[in-house]
């Protein structure tokens, strides 16, 4: 019975931990510089670890729809508490209103 349950939520588990990826890679072009050496890490991220948690999440998703904007919302809030707190970046009261749209949004896509 929890096994199903784990099944049936997995898909926005895939977008959200392949988000995660994207990010590191990311930040780590952001510190390092994009040069050859963050370009391939950044590939290999994609290709090795977010690439088939994307592609797994759109087929086990109940529409491509919810997984497309469950994994951009993740990414764009992770960028944006990366943002906040690892780069100290100042953000605005835009940037904050949303955030808490985009959580709100995934929220109801997730458990509808």
């Amino acid at each position: 019975m929890i096994l199903d349950f784990f099944k049936g939520q997995l898909w926005w588990i895939l977008q959200i931990t392949g988000s995660m990826g994207i990010l590191v890679a990311l930040t780590y072009g952001r510190i390092h510089g994009f040069n050859w050496r963050s370009y391939g890490v950044y590939m290999c991220m994609a290709a090795m670890i977010a690439g088939w948690m994307f592609l797994k999440s759109y087929e086990i998703a109940p529409s491509f729809f919810s997984a497309w904007f469950v994994g951009t919302a993740a990414l764009s809030l992770l960028g944006f508490f990366t943002s906040r707190y690892y780069f100290n970046e100042v953000l605005i009261l835009s940037n904050y209103i949303g955030a808490l749209i985009v959580v709100i949004g995934s929220t109801l896509l997730i458990i509808k």
